[in-house]
């Protein structure tokens, strides 16, 4: 037998046991756990996870799910102190809801995203509920939902009765259909664009999951992976500096750096030297360039420590301890600019972006969860070796109150969301945190449906889908 025989065999021994289910791929493993993404596809008007439609086509969304929650549940129940969480992006075309699959009409935005997202969980539940038993895992997963905006917002020019005629015919007929070259782009979407900025009424119908498996803290489940910032990002400031190195403390334990660091992993400060010295990691490939630091609550054994530090086990206060002994500075000083600060909470979302007016010391506390309790509301200063006039004097500004324009948010009439819907997207991608008065404060700016949003602005009312938006100037404004 050759060699090059034997790797056939092989190989086509593999494919046979794949087909049979019997080789499984490892989706999770120690002891990050790890997740999977995939995205379901559905018919318009249906939400089970496979099913035939009204012309008898096949469509199978829980043979490529199924594999991820088998393998969840053989990671799972071998390692015990994990749980899973599920993040859902649901996606609807133009074309108005209706329920083809249970007959029960028409129905509003944003419906048959809710259904699909339902019977996603209902399964998942359904596999899930012999570990719940058992107490391999201490609950069911978390699931959440947010909506995606549809590319394809054009309307048929012939209304959605002579669009749904169309649809129905046979590929004869709509090659006779005076619209054919019209519908069949808007159904499709425009293959000549090379950018394929429009999906199509079909490809805007979609259900994205992410399925995650993550450590079970318990009481500080919304601890895990907190992701702190501290960066020089804004290039106005002109900040040039061969002294910027800094240790960063969570309730006085050092943190270690993480990914998205320019310069690495594990460093034990946050380097914003970019002054093309011998200590500036780019040295002059990128002399004056951003520096971003990211911190990592990543483990339950650094969540421990930090919260067992936290006099009321619930506040982390975040300092920053100049390093810069041996530095370019003659004076052995840190540099004198105010550091950029950034707060991720566990599900990705920003929740803090400031400029603290302080440096070398107390930076803001934030709760475990990632929120501002006190500090930060500063804004970005010149740097002074670039003309400016910042002192730097360590005087945090704790005024976080809302200094902006108040204004009302609406989603444009011709999507397929609906306000409160955007407003949700809003949050959930960090640009805007709901406050206790049921108002909202701009965390980072933004423009939607022909209105600027920038940060420290307030929304004060959430109005109906196509209303017109107002705004009011902030205090003092002439």
């Amino acid at each position: 037998m050759s060699y090059k025989h034997f790797l056939i065999e092989e190989f086509e021994k593999k494919k046979i046991r794949e087909m049979y289910g019997l080789v499984t791929e490892q989706y999770f493993k120690s002891p990050d756990g790890g997740s999977v993404d995939l995205t379901n596809k559905y018919p318009a008007g249906y939400y089970s996870l496979r099913g035939k439609d009204k012309s008898n086509n096949e469509y199978d969304n829980l043979s490529t799910l199924k594999p991820i929650i088998d393998n969840a549940i053989t990671f799972l129940s071998a390692n015990k102190g994990y749980i899973p969480k599920v993040e859902i992006n649901a996606g609807e075309s133009i074309i108005p809801n209706y329920d083809t699959e249970g007959g029960t009409g028409v129905k509003s935005t944003g419906w048959l995203s809710q259904k699909r997202k339902e019977r996603i969980e209902s399964y998942i539940n359904s596999q899930l509920k012999g570990l719940v038993d058992k107490k391999l895992i201490s609950k069911y997963p978390d699931v959440s939902l947010n909506f995606e905006e549809a590319t394809t917002v054009k309307q048929p020019s012939g209304g959605w009765d002579d669009y749904k005629k169309w649809n129905r015919m046979d590929d004869a007929g709509k090659a006779s259909h005076p619209k054919n070259n019209e519908y069949t782009k808007l159904k499709f979407g425009d293959k000549s664009d090379p950018k394929n900025i429009t999906k199509g009424y079909d490809g805007d119908q979609f259900t994205k999951i992410s399925f995650k498996i993550v450590p079970d803290l318990g009481p500080n489940q919304c601890s895990f992976n907190v992701k702190i910032g501290v960066h020089y990002d804004n290039l106005g400031i002109g900040h040039n500096c061969n002294a910027a190195r800094f240790q960063i403390l969570a309730n006085g334990i050092p943190l270690k750096t993480g990914d998205g660091t320019t310069c690495g992993r594990n460093l034990p400060y946050a380097d914003m030297n970019n002054g093309g010295g011998s200590l500036d990691c780019k040295q002059n490939t990128n002399k004056g360039g951003a520096r971003m630091n990211y911190f990592y609550l990543s483990s339950r054994s650094l969540i421990e420590r930090i919260l067992a530090a936290s006099p009321d086990k619930n506040s982390i206060t975040l300092t920053m301890k100049c390093t810069s002994t041996g530095f370019d500075d003659a004076a052995g000083r840190c540099h004198q600019d105010v550091p950029h600060i950034t707060i991720h909470n566990t599900d990705g979302k920003l929740t803090v972006n400031t400029y603290p007016k302080v440096n070398d010391k107390k930076l803001i506390t934030i709760d475990k969860c990632g929120n501002l309790i006190s500090g930060g509301g500063g804004t970005a200063q010149k740097s002074k070796d670039a003309g400016g006039n910042d002192t730097n004097t360590g005087q945090a500004n704790t005024g976080a109150a809302p200094t902006g324009k108040k204004l009302n948010f609406a989603a444009p009439q011709t999507g397929t969301l609906t306000s409160d819907q955007a407003i949700v997207n809003k949050i959930s991608d960090g640009s805007v945190k709901k406050n206790t008065d049921n108002t909202y404060t701009v965390l980072k700016s933004f423009n939607y449906n022909g209105v600027g949003y920038r940060v420290n602005d307030t929304i004060v009312k959430i109005l109906p889908k196509g209303s017109v938006v107002t705004t009011t100037p902030p205090a003092g404004a002439k």
